[in-house]
């Protein structure tokens, strides 16, 4: 018996030494969770939060634009955005009373939102502050506020680029003009990086350098427009509109050559870089208006007429009585002018003269005319928007549309499809479509004979220099052109309101720029495209043939005796 009880003891022993060494480890083990869950929360709370591992993007500024010769037009600058996490916030409202204020933001609506939004960890509540207003709020030290950086969009020329470049929102996407049509061009692509951030999203470290995805800056973009002469163009639309107390206006100025626009302007417009409500002030008028652009339609109703073979420059057309009957519509000239010849009648104007001379023509020559010099169609320009005009299909056509169409009536047109159609007598007969881009050059192709060409230059010429004090002259420079001032219509036919344009180039001799002028609702005495128009017209290409360093040509055509002013 004494033999059997021995190895009992031992086991015995030895089951209470591994219990008690069980106990010890689990009292060691519970007094360690006590101290690190309960005395050491604080610490291991803050490394946990440390260790949160984020991709995050490494901001990129947009593309600049720029003029011609390198003038900023809208640039892109550093701001820091003010960011916060609402749960840090919510015992914390005493801060966020000073955080409103230094943000200018209102303290109740920021604690509604900290108080709705407690499940987030970030919110913006003021982007693209001042560096001056960042250090403030980084001076009130508040626990949960975070900052980013983002860029905001500045332009330097406010109006007068307003609705040609455009403007983007808040999120740096192009809205509107320039900015729109090139926003995949302009926008540049965010980097990223791997980090480490606490939960207040501040960045502890980068993980691995040697990853980071670099940011690629959006590309610049360089304008055909030069803005010395866009500024000069706006300020004499500006003061002609506010004269003359129109409704609106648009001018464009073109180099003849190589279609590349040098001036696009527009009245009323606004300022990119204040509020952006007033949506008048939107709008590229010169691209996107349309209308019916009166006498400066008839140069190209000659045209017709001269490739047709059965006129020459000197063929002659009776005007007279100065009134014409046509499906029940009156046609009027300022005057009875007897009999005219082609040129003569561009000089005079007459609608009763136009509308007999392509009465004889063709209605599929007359609208294959209009089509070849891109009435009717897009430009491709580039801005969304843009407007095609208006321009009905021959078969469509009575008889009186027929020679309403002769004198400008019955179609559709932008102020740059004309700069652009007139471009095509001073280019030799060539065609070439504009574009805002600089070095962009479009192919050109022949819509005309060059001789019918300079025929039309030589004509256009006569209209300017034969009417003594034309207001579209330029001293030492011979000018050709056109007015025109048409009805605006209203449901059910045409109000007592107008449009007055003047659209020319210059040096006649050899021609270097072209320029369109449109100005909607002239009131008062003055409304006729020679008094508001052709003046504005004047004074742009005076600017322009001297930035452009063009030299007058000095040639001075015949006047013949008592030739009266176009009223047109």
């Amino acid at each position: 018996m004494r033999k059997s009880q021995k190895p009992q003891v031992n086991v015995s022993l030895r089951i209470a030494i591994v219990m008690a060494f069980l106990l010890c480890f689990f009292f060691v083990v519970v007094v360690r969770a006590f101290s690190m869950q309960v005395q050491s929360s604080d610490f291991y709370q803050n490394q946990a939060d440390k260790r949160h591992v984020r991709e995050v993007e490494i901001p990129v500024s947009r593309g600049a634009i720029y003029d011609r010769n390198e003038e900023p037009l809208a640039l892109s600058s550093p701001m820091e955005s003010v960011g916060i996490n609402p749960a840090k916030l919510l015992n914390q409202f005493s801060k966020v009373d000073q955080l409103a204020e230094v943000l200018d933001l209102n303290a109740d609506k920021l604690k509604q939102i900290i108080t709705s939004h407690k499940d987030k960890y970030f919110l913006y509540v003021k982007r693209r502050i001042t560096p001056a207003v960042a250090d403030s709020v980084r001076a009130l030290d508040v626990d949960g506020v975070s900052f980013r950086t983002e860029f905001k969009r500045f332009y330097p020329t406010g109006e007068v680029f307003g609705n040609v470049v455009g403007f983007t929102n808040i999120d740096d996407q192009g809205q509107e003009g320039l900015e729109q049509t090139y926003d995949q061009w302009l926008t540049g692509i965010s980097g990223k990086k791997t980090v480490v951030k606490d939960l207040l999203g501040q960045v502890v470290s980068d993980i691995d350098v040697d990853e980071i995805q670099a940011a690629i800056p959006g590309k610049d973009l360089h304008l055909s427009i030069d803005k010395r002469l866009q500024n000069a163009a706006y300020y004499e639309l500006k003061k002609a509109v506010a004269i003359h107390q129109a409704d609106s206006g648009s001018a464009v100025a073109m180099n003849v050559k190589t279609g590349e626009v040098l001036a696009m302007v527009n009245r009323p417009s606004l300022n990119p870089n204040g509020d952006k409500s007033n949506t008048e002030g939107l709008r590229n008028r010169a691209v996107t208006d349309i209308y019916e652009p009166g006498s400066v339609i008839k140069p190209f109703a000659v045209v017709a007429a001269l490739e047709s073979g059965q006129y020459t420059a000197d063929s002659i057309i009776d005007t007279a009585p100065g009134v014409f009957e046509l499906d029940g519509y009156t046609i009027h000239d300022f005057r009875d002018y007897g009999e005219l010849n082609l040129v003569d009648m561009l000089v005079k104007s007459s609608n009763v003269g136009m509308a007999k001379l392509v009465l004889g023509l063709g209605k599929e020559h007359l609208w294959d005319v209009y089509q070849r010099f891109g009435f009717g169609q897009k430009t491709g320009v580039g801005f969304v928007g843009e407007s095609a005009g208006y321009l009905p299909h021959h078969e469509r056509w009575r008889t009186s549309d027929h020679a309403a169409i002769s004198r400008g009536y019955n179609l559709s047109v932008t102020t740059l499809q004309l700069a652009s159609a007139y471009a095509v007598f001073a280019n030799q007969g060539r065609y070439r479509a504009p574009s805002l881009i600089k070095g962009s050059v479009n192919e050109d192709k022949a819509v005309m004979d060059p001789k019918v060409a300079s025929q039309m230059v030589d004509m256009l010429r006569h209209v300017v220099a034969d009417n003594s004090n034309h207001r579209a002259s330029i001293p030492n420079y011979s000018v050709a052109g056109k007015t025109g001032t048409a009805k605006i219509a209203e449901k059910g036919g045409y109000s007592d309101n107008y449009i007055a344009s003047f659209v020319g180039f210059a040096p006649a001799s050899n021609p270097e720029l072209v320029v369109a002028v449109s100005v909607t609702n002239p009131k008062g005495e003055e409304y006729y495209g020679g008094q508001v128009a052709a003046p504005v017209f004047a004074e742009i290409m005076k600017a322009g043939l001297r930035f452009l360093n063009v030299p007058g040509d000095k040639v001075e055509l015949a006047m013949e005796d008592g030739v009266e002013a176009d009223n047109e």
